[in-house]
């Protein structure tokens, strides 16, 4: 059995952005040299996701519109940025970002396991790995496990 494990940096231009990682995803499985198993991508980051969608700008917009209205960013109270009452997991530069935090949880996505065939991730006909972006922008890693024959 082979295993490869590749690691990307990436960096969403704003919040809310979408950026798509399917070309890195067969990138990787590609220099894994596996053609039958699976790859899991994963993103070590608490407030972005990974999804397994159509790229379609206005189901894309949909999704976002209604994570949005669902969970706002402005106007509500997120004990995560009471920063008067929170002792926990703080560091010097510190963000408000409890929405993001949410929106992660909800959404419960930071990994995927794709299988892999004939040397191609198996996605569907429209299928796509999108990181969506929900805090201010920063740089973030995805790595790419690969594993078979």
């Amino acid at each position: 059995m082979r295993t490869r494990t590749t690691t990307v940096a990436v960096a969403a231009a704003e919040r809310y952005a979408f950026l798509d990682l399917t070309d890195d995803l067969r990138r990787a499985v590609k220099d894994a040299g596996v053609t039958e198993g699976a790859v899991i991508a994963f993103c070590p980051h608490t407030t972005c996701a990974l999804l397994l969608n159509e790229w379609e700008d206005g189901a894309l917009e949909d999704f976002r519109r209604s994570l949005v209205s669902l969970v706002p960013h402005d106007g509500v109270y997120y004990a995560h940025d009471d920063f008067s009452i929170r002792t926990q997991n703080l560091h010097p530069d510190e963000r408000r970002n409890g929405h993001a935090h949410v929106k992660a949880m909800l959404l419960s996505a930071s990994s995927h396991a794709i299988p892999v065939v004939d040397g191609e991730p198996a996605l569907g006909t429209w299928q796509r790995l999108i990181l969506f972006e929900m805090d201010d922008p920063k740089d973030r890693t995805v790595s790419f496990h690969v594993f078979g024959a």
